[in-house]
């Protein structure tokens, strides 16, 4: 099935299962590895670093991305 127009997705932090669709999308598309987890862990760090500087209760380490799961998924594909 492909798209007759542009198709929109999006998630609150892009970090689970978006993350992983563009992430598989983006290695469809010939990415490297490399690229696409840097990609992943500056744009996800800059904006939940932002967001707990909003939100201090929010405790940091519970929500940051983890760049071995990343590299674990896209070893699978």
């Amino acid at each position: 099935m492909h798209a007759k127009s542009k198709v929109m997705y999006f998630c609150t932090a892009g970090k689970d299962r978006i993350g992983v669709v563009s992430a598989l999308i983006l290695k469809r598309l010939g990415f490297s590895a490399e690229i696409i987890i840097d990609d992943y862990m500056k744009d996800l760090m800059d904006m939940l670093t932002a967001y707990v500087n909003i939100h201090p209760e929010v405790d940091i380490e519970i929500i940051i991305p983890h760049r071995e799961n990343m590299e674990q998924l896209l070893k699978q594909w």
